[in-house]
Parts: structure tokens; sequence; C-alpha cells
């Protein structure tokens, strides 16, 4: 059975670009990484449906030849809107409808063994706070939250978080270095 990874990350490119002072072609070359690199280790991927770093790692993960991309979707606009997601969802392999917004950030996180998080947003923070309590209550499959350091500002999630996970918070410096992670982690 296929490795199960979650992305995290922000889903609107344009203010990533703003808070970072990088340019959205860094953001596209480090989304092409990741997703190459999960699509090569025949991973199986799972992303919500929306836009931004985590579209751009699923259609990285597809143009690689990635085998099983499956979308998180809410079925109801929640307490948020879904109508601005749902062309997304055209490039799913399985599209896992939610009841909401709330059990699709939380599925997220909480289905797959492994969860890379390719930079920071409110949604993003949401979803770290549902790893921190899925782990005091022992609940979800995570194994592992891998932060891709060049990708958050700061580079480091917020202290609250952190220190209630560091049981399974893994940094890397480059994003690059994830593909040493998924092969160590593949042969345990």
């Amino acid at each position: 059975m296929a490795l199960k990874v979650g992305i995290i990350g922000p889903t609107n490119m344009r203010k990533l670009v703003k808070l970072t002072g990088k340019s959205e072609q860094f953001f596209l070359k480090k989304a092409d990484t990741v997703g190459k690199m999960l699509a090569a280790h025949r991973c199986e991927l799972w992303v919500n449906s929306d836009g931004g770093m985590i579209r751009e790692v699923a259609v990285a993960y597809k143009n690689a030849g990635g085998g099983r991309l499956v979308m998180l979707y809410p079925k109801k606009g929640e307490p948020w809107p879904n109508k601005h997601v749902k062309s997304h969802t055209r490039i799913a392999n399985k599209l896992n409808r939610q009841q909401n917004w709330f059990w699709t950030n939380y599925q997220v996180v909480s289905i797959p063994e492994l969860v890379v998080c390719v930079g920071l947003s409110a949604g993003t923070l949401s979803e770290l706070a549902y790893i921190k309590w899925n782990r005091q209550f022992k609940r979800g499959n995570l194994k592992r939250l891998i932060v891709l350091q060049e990708l958050v500002r700061g580079k480091r999630i917020p202290p609250e978080i952190e220190v209630e996970i560091k049981g399974i918070l893994v940094y890397l410096k480059k994003t690059e270095e994830l593909k040493r992670i998924i092969s160590q982690y593949l042969k345990n």
C-alpha cells in the first residue's frame, strides 16, 4: 500500500509572495520539486481542493505521473463558501467529500501518515492546531509533520504548537531534503 502524504500550506499565492518577499517563481519551483518527489516515491497524495501551493504541488505530482491524488472537498459551503474550489477537483483521481470545511481541514492532517507543510496561512494554522489536538488525544494516523523551512516565514511553526508536537515534528532547511526523509520513512 502506498504511503499517504498530506500537503498543508497557503492557498493564496499573491498573498504568500507579498508576505515573504520571495518570488512566485521561487514557490512554483519548490511546489514542482515536492510534487515530483512524491510521485517518484509512488506516494498517495492527499490535498484540500483549493489553489496556491496546494494546487501547485498537486499539479506537479500529476504531471510527474503521480498515481493517486485524493482531493478533499467540502460538500457544503459552510461555514465558508466552496464554489471557488470546485474547479480544482478536476485533477483528482478520487474526490473525498467531507461534510464541510472543518472536516476537510481536519481530515487532510488526520488520514495521511505523513504531512508536509509548504508554507503558513490562516488555514494552515488551523490544520496545525488539529495536528496538536490529535496528538494530545491520540487520534489520527499522522506519524510525521515535515516543515519545509525555506517556505515558512520565520522558518518555524508557532511555538505554542511546536512544543506540543515535537515528537513528530521534523524541520528541513531545504525542500530537496524531503527525498531523503521519504526514502527513510518508506524503509521503516
